[in-house]
């Protein structure tokens, strides 16, 4: 029998969506927009393509998160001096001040799954995710099979 490991990914992260809604439920952001948040605390003025680049989600869901996040108040978005096409984001005061908290949950949300870890698993835990984030990286950038018609 084939192992089901998707299986696991899909329940850790429908587990991590709710942990945050609990945490953040009253705020009118969803808890899929708030790692953009973060992401945007920590590089203040990166462009919406860099953006899309480093959260390994495509330029479509990027500008709906972006024009989401901007409609409720918690991003502002500058057109680029040296390139016209492109937007620079730039988190609110709403945002910065939420920010924190969001981290907090999020460095708690990982303390809480790997509780029971050893120092040891730990590193070989770290050691195989950023693996499969390569595999996954180089996966989605290969070409899909040709069907031969």
């Amino acid at each position: 029998m084939v192992p089901m490991h998707h299986r696991w990914f899909f329940i850790i992260h429908r587990w991590r969506h709710a942990f945050l809604r609990e945490r953040f439920g009253g705020l009118d952001v969803e808890s899929r927009l708030l790692p953009l948040l973060c992401r945007l605390y920590e590089h203040e003025g990166l462009r919406q393509e860099d953006l899309s680049t480093e959260s390994g989600l495509d330029k479509t869901t990027i500008a709906h998160a972006v024009k989401r996040l901007v409609e409720l108040g918690y991003v502002s978005r500058e057109r680029c001096l040296d390139d016209r096409r492109s937007y620079r984001l730039a988190l609110t005061e709403r945002a910065r001040s939420l920010v924190p908290a969001v981290i907090a949950a999020m460095e708690e949300w990982e303390r809480s799954l790997t509780c029971d870890f050893t120092p040891g698993e730990m590193a070989f835990l770290d050691e195989y995710l950023q693996r499969m984030a390569a595999n996954a990286e180089a996966c989605s950038r290969r070409p899909p099979p040709d069907d031969g018609g």
